[in-house]
Formats: structure tokens, C-alpha cells, sequence
């Protein structure tokens, strides 16, 4: 009996989680061999909208069953050479739900990243793989992470055409099992994003975010219905350089509900991001 309850909470769970990968994160470009670049990435949401697979439509979660949700997500890299970069990324939340609180860390992840070709008037291509780790609390409630061992990989392309430039980036995550032995359904993702150059110091993006949730399975391997998800999301914001190597980016992340399905889903998301990139 306890394992089949543990078993349905990790559904519920993974049900309800709506994340977004940091392995497309950054254009193709790459640093040269010795440079460091960091990141501070807050944000603030509420979860407060169930998927009615029924209905096939959207509704709103009860009081008691929403959840606010204040993220701070720490990234660290470094070139050993020119064109490789190795990063750590340390993602901390913050939930809220009911009566129920948990603070701390998500699951880290590793990631490296090798341009392929790129240069003064051509378009960059950069490989990139990743890896997640069970850092999380298994006993938070809510559920701060999935706790799983996760590999990526993905292309990134970017294309400049002055005032503009192009980003096409793809990504797929091999999702492993759970600690209740529920087999996470792996996710593809895929962004098409323009950045509109104003001036050197201030330019504007448009991002549009597709995420794909498989359908995940039980310990006996069976899958599991209505465990897959759709996210499409649509994310305009700016980027402000007020000194050499500083980047702040504000976003607004707004999910298009008409393509959407699966799990739970916030209404809207702020997020505010500090980078140093180094020249």
C-alpha cells in the first residue's frame, strides 16, 4: 500500500511541474580560452491553472491548491579553451502552498558547451550536453525538483542580419527514474528567439519556448495516462548594458494556452536576469 501511495504522489508531482531547461540557455557564441561569464536569474509565479484532460481545457486551481513559486537560479562557467565552455548551474526555490511550505535546492546541473564553427560575418553553431543530479530534498513538500539523473544534448545556431539576430536552438532531455521508480518522460525543446539591436547598450527579444513532455511509466513500464505536457510559451523582453560585460534582462514568460496541455501551469511569470559576459 505505501508503495502504491508513493507512487501516485510521484505522479501527482511530476504532473504538476512546469519547468524550463537552462541547456539552450545563451546564443551559439562561445568564449575565448581563459574567460569567465556568470549568471543570477530571479523569478516569481503562482501556479493556479489544472489541465481538465476531459474537457481538454484549462481551469483554475482552488485556493488551497495553488502554489507561489520564487526561483534564484546561479550559473558559473568557464572557457579551458577557446570555443569550450564547462558551467555548473545551482538552481534554489521557494514554494508555497496551503499550509505547506519547502526552501532549497533544486537539482544542479553540469553542462559544456563547443562551437562547431562560427566567426566575423558567418553564422555559429555550438553543440551543447548536459547533466542533472538529485540535489533536491526528497522530503520538501511541495516538491522542489524531480530528483532524477537527467543527459541532454542540443544545437544551437544564431545568425546575425544588423538590426537583427537570429537564434534557432534545439534540445532533448533523457529523463531517468524517480526514487518511487517512476520512469520521467523525456522532453524536447526548441526556441526560435530575434533580438532587435537598438544601440550597443540596449536591444529588445522576442522568444518563443516549446517544450514537449513524454509521457512517463510506471516501475513495471507501463505508460502512464495523462502524464505528458505541452508547453508553448512566448517570453518578449529587453537587455540592458549599462557597463562593459554587465547584462540585465528583464522577461515576461506568458504561456499560450490554446496550444498547452498536461499538468499544472502558472498564468503568467516575471523574471529578471543579472549576466556578467565577458568581451
Amino acid at each position: 500500500m505505501k508503495k502504491i501511495y508513493c507512487t501516485i504522489l510521484a505522479i501527482l508531482l511530476i504532473a504538476g511541474m512546469s519547468q524550463a531547461s537552462p541547456l539552450l540557455w545563451r546564443g551559439a557564441r562561445t568564449m575565448s580560452s581563459g574567460k569567465f561569464i556568470g549568471m543570477l536569474g530571479l523569478s516569481y509565479t503562482t501556479i493556479c491553472k489544472g489541465y481538465n484532460w476531459t474537457d481538454e481545457e484549462w481551469t483554475d486551481l482552488p485556493d488551497a491548491s495553488k502554489t507561489d513559486v520564487i526561483g534564484a537560479h546561479f550559473m558559473l562557467g568557464y572557457a579551458p579553451m577557446d570555443k569550450w565552455e564547462v558551467m555548473a548551474h545551482i538552481p534554489v526555490m521557494s514554494k508555497s502552498k496551503d499550509t505547506l511550505s519547502s526552501f532549497g535546492l533544486q537539482d544542479a546541473w553540469i553542462k559544456t558547451r563547443y562551437g562547431l564553427m562560427g566567426g566575423k560575418d558567418q553564422p555559429y553553431l555550438t553543440g551543447v550536453l548536459g547533466f542533472r543530479f538529485p540535489t533536491s530534498s526528497k522530503d520538501a513538500s511541495p516538491a522542489l525538483d524531480d530528483r532524477t539523473i537527467d543527459i541532454a544534448g542540443g544545437l544551437l545556431f544564431m545568425y546575425k542580419m544588423a538590426p537583427m539576430v537570429l537564434h534557432l536552438k534545439a534540445g532533448y532531455w533523457y529523463n531517468m527514474k524517480n526514487d518511487a521508480e517512476i520512469d520521467v518522460g523525456d522532453i524536447f525543446e526548441g526556441i526560435f528567439k530575434i533580438d532587435y539591436i537598438f544601440t550597443k547598450q540596449f536591444k529588445a527579444f522576442l522568444n518563443f519556448n516549446l517544450m514537449q513532455t513524454l509521457a512517463a511509466k510506471d516501475s513495471t513500464g507501463a505508460t502512464i495516462e495523462h502524464t505528458d505536457k505541452t508547453r508553448l510559451n512566448i517570453i518578449p523582453g529587453v537587455i540592458f548594458k549599462p557597463m562593459p560585460g554587465l547584462n540585465l534582462r528583464p522577461k515576461f514568460i506568458y504561456p499560450l494556452e490554446m496550444v498547452n496541455k498536461g499538468g499544472s501551469n502558472f498564468a503568467w511569470k516575471v523574471g529578471f536576469d543579472v549576466w556578467f559576459v565577458p568581451k
